[in-house]
This record gives structure tokens, sequence and C-alpha cells, in this order.
């Protein structure tokens, strides 16, 4: 039963958050400065401890250019929704 409270707590969350602009854009930032620190630390601090092998290399950036792209595509849905207000 914890399991199915628990989804549905999470739907909820979703729901507010999807609903309402400024935790919308808020959730937006944060995504932004995370994955703009991302990109500060793959680049300047721990480069050599990715070109040590293909896969890290491979791993590290896919996941930094899914988390990109998933922000994109979360930005499109802000800017749908704005137009859907109007």
């Amino acid at each position: 039963m914890g399991s199915i409270k628990t989804s549905k707590e999470s739907a909820q969350i979703a729901r507010a958050i999807l609903h309402d602009r400024q935790a919308r854009r808020k959730l937006m930032m944060g995504m932004l400065l995370f994955w703009v620190g991302m990109l500060a630390l793959g680049t300047w601090l721990i480069d050599e401890f990715l070109a040590e092998s293909v896969w890290l290399f491979c791993i590290y950036w896919g996941a930094l250019c899914v988390g990109v792209l998933f922000l994109i595509l979360f930005c499109v849905y802000d800017m749908l929704k704005v137009i859907q207000e109007r």
C-alpha cells in the first residue's frame, strides 16, 4: 500500500509543478544551473578522469546531453502552456 500512496503523491506533486508557472520556472532554472555546473565540472575539473576511459567519457557526456534535452523539452512545454493560457 505504501508504494501506491507514494506514486499518487508523486503524481500530485508533478501535476502541481506542471500547472503552476512559478514552480515550473523555478524548476527549469534549477535544472539549468545544475546542467551548467555539470558542464563546467566535466570540462575543467574531471576532464583527466573522463579521458582515462572511453566508456566513462561517453556515459558522462551522454547523461549530460539527455539531461539538457529533457530541459529543452520542459522549456518547450512551458512555452506551449503560456501560449495556451492566452
